[in-house]
């Protein structure tokens, strides 16, 4: 990753300094926050040892990339920053940064190694060189300094950002304002707006596509199909929300799967990403687990009384899965600390939309009042259950 113009993109606190994250609000591009910095270089005498910075929105990536790459997992698996500081050191002309990347909630591997040593994270980047990542989590435990565990932070950037000297997190660890990404800043937007009536919809999606087209602009990088993204949330957005054609829902149900396939938000406006494979279908369902959004297409058996929010653990595996045709009937077991089955039917194409009954304990189904076919009553026999008597 090529280093950035400190001129063009990290901007200087005005004043005194201020400590923690309340200093380091989220700045929109194209906008300043305090004094750029100056044309000419002070001389070495007026110099001061380090400067307190103003976190960006192409800054806050760069570090969520980073830490992504040093935990060895996709950038989109994080959401952005906690706890977070930036700092430029004049001696070196190095620039040091600190936070907490916070995980995905749906992203399992990304929670696990943001955990203990890596629930916090020191930067650094040298002059002409890309960020280094190295996890701070547990440094002071056991009598450990920052110097002894991992990094060295130069003194004059613990001074402007109130950290006691040796230490390498901050005094008050909490959890402190989130910095979202762009990503996740327009994942959120797009989420929003499925729990919006319908009238207010639209305004979450143009918000979404605003934020998407603010990461190309910045020229973050991994901004592939952001663009395109953007474009179709306009183009839903001008879809109107009532009296529907025919043509019309058409072209809502592949804009809706579409995003939903982008965005990693199956089920979402009751709409699946496409799936060309039973395995991919599998997949969806287990995404949607993870997200909590399978009561969208699935209904609780009475004894259930409601679809669970959501599976973060689950595991799915379907015993009955024939194809991902309209028509086609499948019959899976969702196991996370119980086990849920559950039978339905593909209603389109590529398995974008769905329906089907959902029970905890055992495949036995009120098949009368759950409203099963037939169909649906021999998948739930093969899967050792069936109807109650």
């Amino acid at each position: 990753m090529a280093t950035k113009s400190a001129v063009l993109k990290r901007l200087v606190v005005a004043g005194a300094p201020v400590a923690g994250a309340l200093a380091l609000s989220l700045v929109p591009i194209g906008a300043s926050a305090g004094v750029s910095h100056v044309a000419r270089p002070l001389t070495p005498a007026l110099q001061p040892p380090a400067k307190n910075l103003v976190l960006t929105g192409p800054v806050i990536v760069e570090l969520v990339d980073a830490d992504a790459a040093f935990k060895r997992l996709p950038p989109t698996d994080f959401i952005g920053l906690r706890q977070a500081y930036f700092a430029y050191d004049t001696a070196s002309s190095t620039y040091w940064a600190a936070a907490q990347v916070v995980p995905s909630s749906s992203a399992h591997q990304a929670q696990v190694a943001s955990q203990d040593d890596g629930a916090y994270t020191v930067f650094h980047e040298p002059p002409h060189a890309a960020w280094v990542a190295a996890d701070d989590g547990m440094a002071g435990a056991e009598g450990t300094s920052c110097a002894a565990y991992h990094v060295s932070i130069p003194a004059a950037v613990l001074a402007v950002w109130y950290w006691a000297a040796g230490h390498c997190t901050p005094p008050n660890l909490g959890p402190g304002p989130l910095l979202l990404t762009y990503f996740a800043e327009a994942r959120q937007e797009w989420s929003a707006g499925a729990g919006a009536i319908s009238a207010k919809q639209g305004l979450y999606w143009l918000a979404a596509a605003k934020d998407l087209e603010a990461a190309v602009a910045a020229r973050v990088p991994g901004t592939s199909g952001y663009s395109n993204a953007a474009d179709e949330l306009v183009q839903l957005s001008e879809l109107p929300n009532a009296m529907q054609t025919p043509a019309q829902r058409k072209v809502d149900t592949a804009l809706t799967a579409a995003l939903n396939s982008f965005f990693g938000t199956n089920g979402l406006y009751g709409y699946s990403a496409p799936s060309s494979t039973p395995k991919a279908f599998v997949a969806t369902l287990q995404q949607e687990a993870n997200l909590g959004t399978l009561g969208n297409n699935v209904l609780a058996d009475p004894r259930l009384g409601s679809v669970p929010s959501s599976f973060p653990e689950a595991v799915v595996t379907c015993l009955v899965l024939a194809g991902v045709v309209a028509g086609s009937v499948f019959a899976c077991k969702l196991e996370d600390f119980q086990a849920y089955y559950i039978v339905g039917t593909v209603e389109s194409a590529d398995a974008t939309s769905y329906k089907g009954e959902i029970v905890n304990g055992s495949p036995l189904f009120y098949c009368k009042t759950d409203g099963l076919s037939t169909a649906e009553q021999l998948a739930a026999k093969e899967m050792g259950g069936g109807c109650e008597p």
